[in-house]
């Protein structure tokens, strides 16, 4: 930032300007101080109707807090908080309930037969499941934690993808399917898979 101020008196002195490192300051500071701010701005403002906030998209380039990541994201990370309940989004039948070793943490795979769907959970604390049993919409599966790639203090959450078929690699933006908080007196929709939020609003 003080390159750029300096680079700014020598442009009035008349003095040759460095183009390259000044071109490499303001990349960087979009990149490491103006992108996380605005992601902590948008973070600190109330959700709209109450449904929690989406702090990375399907797709996104940029991470939960506002940093640019290397690849596109592969699912969603809904904010919540340490110790949280995390919800299925769906019923289905837990095939994978443990801890992965990587940036995911400790991981919960839910099928969803027969529309060939898989939901994949990461970075809990503790899992409430065991492999080969069934869960129903809104059943708790564990709770929230930092486990695999930890978040900051405020970011917080949980990383949903959907994913279909036998490849990992196919994977399936959530939000369009996602139609609210789960709520135990509704009636979700057999002949499609519809999804809920992954933690209580």
């Amino acid at each position: 930032m003080l390159s750029v101020i300096r680079a700014a008196r020598d442009y009035r002195r008349g003095a040759p300007r460095p183009t390259v490192g000044l071109a490499i300051t303001a990349v960087a500071t979009l990149l490491f101080m103006v992108l996380p701010f605005a992601r902590f701005v948008y973070m600190m403002a109330p959700a709209a109707g109450g449904a929690p906030r989406i702090l990375a998209g399907f797709g996104d380039w940029r991470g939960s807090e506002g940093y640019p990541r290397l690849d596109p994201h592969r699912g969603i990370d809904v904010k919540g908080r340490v110790g949280a309940d995390v919800l299925a989004v769906a019923e289905g039948r837990v095939t994978v309930a443990r801890d992965n070793q990587d940036l995911c943490g400790l991981i919960v795979v839910v099928v969803h037969d027969p529309h060939g769907y898989r939901t994949v959970y990461c970075h809990l604390a503790v899992i409430a499941v065991k492999v080969g049993e069934s869960v129903a919409c809104g059943q708790r599966l564990g709770a929230l934690g930092t486990s695999g790639q930890r978040a900051w203090p405020g970011y917080v959450h949980v990383h949903l993808e959907l994913q279909r078929g036998a490849e990992p690699k196919d994977l399936h933006d959530p939000v369009p399917r996602i139609v609210g908080c789960f709520d135990a007196t509704a009636r979700y929709p057999a002949d499609r898979l519809a999804l809920t939020y992954p933690v209580p609003c």
